[in-house]
């Protein structure tokens, strides 16, 4: 499966540090990460609100896209990912950022962690929260999907 190693990640800061190594691709491309958003998937009832609302005109915006620079020493990247673009004026109800390796004439990379010999990480590995509160209060933490790859999580959080 072609995909980016991942070897650390470090949400502290303001921000989310990501280091690893492309396995699948060309080392020498001109990679950049892509952080594509998605509202987390929601039961039937859910969605035939969410219909309704979208009827009156009140429908959350539509999920994002945005692209952060990439460091590459050999096969070895790091990303740093600031917190800001991740926290939207109007957040979706839950959600989820999927993170890929994207280079003109590649295929994407998908970030993960699977040489390890560690599987169900999802189960596992825990990383801390961090929160942004403008402009509306967010809490942001990244995670490994069923499938060990890495994403972030965004919730709205009322204000305090």
């Amino acid at each position: 499966m072609p995909h980016a190693e991942i070897h650390e990640v470090w949400p502290r800061d303001g921000r989310i540090t990501i280091r690893g190594e492309i396995v699948s691709g060309r080392a020498d491309a001109s990679w950049t990460l892509r952080l594509m958003s998605r509202e987390r998937k929601r039961s039937s009832k859910l969605r035939a609100l969410g219909r309704v609302r979208a009827l009156l005109g009140s429908s959350p915006r539509s999920p994002g896209e945005f692209t952060v620079p990439v460091t590459l020493e050999g096969a070895s990247f790091e990303a740093v990912l600031p917190l800001e673009p991740l926290a939207q004026a109007q957040p979706l109800p839950r959600e989820l950022w999927d993170l890929h390796l994207v280079a003109p004439g590649e295929r994407a990379l998908r970030l993960g962690r699977h040489l390890d010999d560690m599987p169900g990480k999802k189960h596992i590995v825990t990383f801390p929260q961090q929160t942004v509160d403008a402009p509306s209060r967010i809490s942001i933490r990244p995670y490994y999907t069923d499938g060990d790859h890495l994403s972030i999580r965004c919730l709205p959080r009322d204000k305090e």
